[in-house]
């Protein structure tokens, strides 16, 4: 029996965020045969939880934020990592500060502040202006925007100083940004804080993170709590996020879309997040049904 990891942007959901009928069955099947299937995702474990169990397929268990938290298949928190409350403050205030679109990922949701909309709005009008016909393309961005962050249930902070009188765990930041170099700023400033763990789940954002969180040490514990060996783990993902957990599985697949640098890191690949990459996988490396 094998224990599938699976990523979700960018791998178990398309490009409209949903997860096919196809790749729905084929993740029933699996566990029909008495494998197990766990989510390794930057969301939330809410988040998560709430899209799968939706689609009928829940998880046997779930790696959240990077590997921040940790839960069973019914959401029970196993191990959490955690961003102090004055280190989150820190770093919000900078993004602020800097103009940079963030939320942070907490044990109560997901909370940004007022102005960070519109600085993301910014962002994308100015980027707007330099392509052909980018009013076009600002409008379809932005539609996709308000409604993934109308699902997530964004909450609004007054300001960045007021994230110490919450009372929650702070988990991680992602900050989007369409322009490279301006993340780049993200990179220089923050990769020598020895708290501090960057990564990215794509070409538009950085995650700022604890830095012992991260997918790969969440597959070896779930492994042990489901009662697998690490040779009988299997990870698909696609992105920088994903690598630890490539490192750590016995199995790696790498989907179609995944960056270059991904893809050099997987044992092998499959198809791409529209094309069901992770069904053919799942048929192909576990199930034993040809293509």
């Amino acid at each position: 029996m094998k224990l599938v990891a699976i990523d979700m942007d960018g791998t178990l959901l398309h490009t409209e965020k949903e997860i096919s009928d196809y790749t729905i069955s084929a993740i029933q099947r699996l566990q029909r045969e008495g494998h197990a299937f766990i989510i390794a995702t930057g969301r939330t474990m809410q988040d998560a939880k709430n899209i799968v169990t939706t689609a009928g397929i829940p998880a046997d268990g779930y790696i959240c934020a990077n590997g921040a938290t940790i839960a069973d298949h019914n959401g029970h928190l196993l191990a959490e990592k955690h961003l102090g409350l004055h280190v989150a403050t820190d770093i919000a205030s900078w993004l602020h500060e800097r103009h940079f679109y963030f939320h942070l990922a907490t044990s109560e949701g997901l909370y940004t502040t007022a102005d960070a909309y519109q600085f993301f709005l910014d962002d994308l009008n100015e980027y707007a202006r330099e392509k052909d016909d980018g009013g076009k393309m600002a409008a379809i961005i932005r539609d996709q925007a308000d409604r993934q962050l109308n699902n997530m249930g964004v909450k609004m902070l007054p300001a960045p100083e007021d994230i110490p009188s919450y009372d929650f765990t702070a988990y991680k930041f992602l900050v989007l940004s369409l322009f490279p170099q301006k993340l780049q700023t993200i990179r220089t400033a923050w990769e020598a804080n020895p708290s501090i763990a960057l990564t990215s789940s794509g070409r538009d954002n950085i995650e700022l993170m604890p830095v012992d969180a991260e997918k790969g040490s969440g597959l070896t514990m779930m492994a042990k709590q489901l009662g697998f060996t690490p040779e009988n783990t299997i990870a698909i993902g696609d992105n920088y996020n994903d690598l630890s957990m490539f490192e750590t599985a016995g199995f790696s697949i790498a989907m179609g879309n995944a960056e270059g640098d991904v893809k050099q890191y997987a044992d092998t690949e499959t198809a791409d997040n529209d094309t069901d990459g992770v069904a053919k996988a799942i048929e192909t490396h576990i199930l034993g049904i040809r293509q």
